[in-house]
């Protein structure tokens, strides 16, 4: 893969030779009476607005020349000709990506799909790096990480405490062109107050009080490879100007130097925090966040994925070289816990466990949980059956209009209708 320059959000792909397709379409208007079919051939098929490209799209918001799909070798790619408003691939803006499966591609407002008649794709990897999960949940996350991590683009990842961000961002390193390069954790919420710029932009000797040699700080440290913000959205508000200015110039100075150091480093984030939320607040800038919005992927909580728990418990065993036998019975008391701590207390439960089990067999009595807590019931475990639909549907407005405080606006969003539709409901129903 050539490599891009470090602003160049360019997505490139690798495509196996066994995986390239013997026939491929681009296909606009799918379903309808205008549908359009145009079969990817040896010479380029070009998208726009011109009357002379191969497929036109009679779109405002569309260049002339748009974008082109193109043979090379065994691959199919797909090129931005430096359009007005950009080509997307699967909802990621491209520069070049090499299609190796049904995609959509978007130009202006105007949707195209991508098909092939490639062999099924193989069943989705159980494990990305050291993150491992067969459910559907994680299968998805690993799809899109996979996809992502031989760009430059920068990525981040949400979820809650404990659901693994920082071992799914070493992994993406890791299947990037930059593995070789190294991988360098920046804890925004460990770093002192007093030092975090220093440990950020490094320092030059004699600059403070304390500054006994010149430091080199983590985005020196991270050239050439990835650097990985965890918890950005505890970075202090003075900070994320000079954090922005470095992502947009790749450029940093050393606290009490005047010289700019060039760095060249892909960026990767993480974090527990709504941060739209903290932009709508003031807590954090809302350029930084657009600048770190490249890219974001949401990482479901333990509790949302259940059916991971015995890989899970599998693999934390085996990795800290735990010989146990699991009972079902201890499986099944993993699954009723919430886990409000996810992965890393899952992982902390289960050394504590072997810890104090006899011989090799790891049983329900020998699980120290921190809380007594349980996940709440699922709508399985209520006793609907002989209620009446109407019944049941008044009583999930009443319950949901409660948990909402009274607002009306976000007891609709929660069950998924509109305020309208839940005004009717409730003046039907008799709730005031």
């Amino acid at each position: 893969m050539a490599k891009s320059s470090t602003n160049d959000q360019t997505l490139t792909l690798h495509v196996p030779a066994t995986a390239s397709p013997k026939a491929a379409w681009l296909v606009v208007g799918a379903g309808t009476p205008e549908e359009r079919r145009i079969e990817i051939g040896e010479t380029a098929t070009t998208i726009g607005s011109d009357a002379r490209a191969h497929l036109r799209v009679t779109d405002p918001h569309v260049s002339r020349r748009h974008a082109e799909i193109v043979r090379s070798g065994t691959s199919i790619i797909v090129r931005d000709l430096q359009s007005r408003n950009g080509t997307y691939v699967d909802g990621i803006a491209v520069k070049e990506a090499i299609l190796d499966a049904p995609a959509t591609i978007r130009v202006g407002g105007t949707t195209i799909r991508f098909e092939t008649e490639a062999k099924a794709p193989a069943p989705g990897t159980r494990r990305l790096g050291d993150a491992v999960g067969s459910s559907p949940q994680m299968q998805s996350v690993f799809e899109l990480l996979q996809r992502l991590a031989p760009s430059d683009l920068t990525i981040t990842l949400l979820g809650e405490t404990g659901v693994g961000k920082d071992v799914l961002a070493c992994a993406v390193h890791d299947a990037s062109a930059r593995r070789a390069g190294p991988f360098v954790v920046f804890d925004c919420g460990a770093a002192a107050p007093t030092l975090i710029e220093s440990s950020l932009f490094g320092h030059e000797k004699g600059s403070f009080t304390g500054a006994t040699t010149t430091v080199a700080g983590a985005f020196e440290r991270a050239n050439g490879g990835t650097l990985f913000f965890d918890e950005i959205g505890e970075l202090a508000l003075d900070l994320q100007p000079k954090l922005l200015r470095a992502l947009e110039q790749r450029k940093i100075q050393r606290i009490g130097s005047t010289d700019e150091i060039a760095v060249d480093v892909r960026i990767l984030a993480a974090t527990n925090r709504d941060l739209e939320a903290e932009v709508a607040a003031g807590r954090f800038r809302q350029d930084l966040f657009f600048r770190l919005s490249a890219a974001v992927v949401a990482i479901p909580p333990l509790r949302d994925r259940l059916s991971d728990l015995p890989e899970l418990v599998e693999t934390i065993l085996a990795t800290e070289g735990k010989r146990l036998r699991v009972t079902h019975e201890t499986l099944e008391a993993l699954a009723t816990y919430d886990w409000p701590g996810n992965v890393r207390e899952l992982r902390n439960v289960l050394l504590a466990a072997a810890a104090i089990a006899e011989a090799d067999l790891l049983e329900p009595r020998h699980l120290l949980l921190f809380k007594p807590r349980r996940r709440n019931a699922t709508l399985a475990d209520f006793p609907l059956g002989g209620r009446s639909l109407q019944s049941i549907e008044r009583a999930a407005i009443v319950q949901t209009l409660k948990s909402a405080d009274g607002n009306k606006v976000r007891a609709a969003k929660a069950l998924g209708i509109a305020p309208s539709t839940l005004y009717e409901k409730m003046r039907r129903y008799g709730i005031q």
